[in-house]
């Protein structure tokens, strides 16, 4: 059947696929999807996901969302803070941006993700000296 824990930049690579296929198979299993990416020239990519992930790739998540909050983390005007709520199984993390002691915008994630922002944003400002 294949992998199904994938590194946060191996989902980044299957959301470009996914993104880019000319057309896309999903099987429901139990637990995970079966997905068969087919590219343009006929290339089939398979891989088998976590729920969570297949629907966090649907919504484009590994691409747009995470740029969105590492954006929003090199933006000097904005406070980011981040609130824990391990009860929550597959967002346990809360990344909140502020402004002027107002909510400017709001992310879920989990620690796998977390990390990958943390370094994300820690290689942007080290390239910025």
């Amino acid at each position: 059947m294949g992998k199904y824990e994938f590194s946060v930049h191996e989902l980044i690579r299957i959301n470009e696929l996914f993104n880019d296929a000319a057309s896309v198979l999903f099987h429901n299993l139990n637990k995970f999807v079966y997905v068969e990416i087919i590219d343009h020239e006929g290339e089939k990519n398979c891989f088998t996901l976590t729920k969570r992930d297949f629907k966090a790739i649907q919504t484009d998540f590994f691409i747009s969302v995470l740029n969105d909050i590492i954006l929003d983390g090199l933006d000097e005007e904005l406070i980011m803070s981040v609130k824990l709520n391990p009860s929550v199984e597959n967002f346990p993390v809360e990344i909140i941006f502020t402004c002027q002691n107002e909510i400017y915008e709001r992310y879920f994630c989990n620690f796998k993700e977390l990390g990958f922002i943390y370094n994300s944003l820690k290689k942007q400002k080290e390239n910025v000296k």
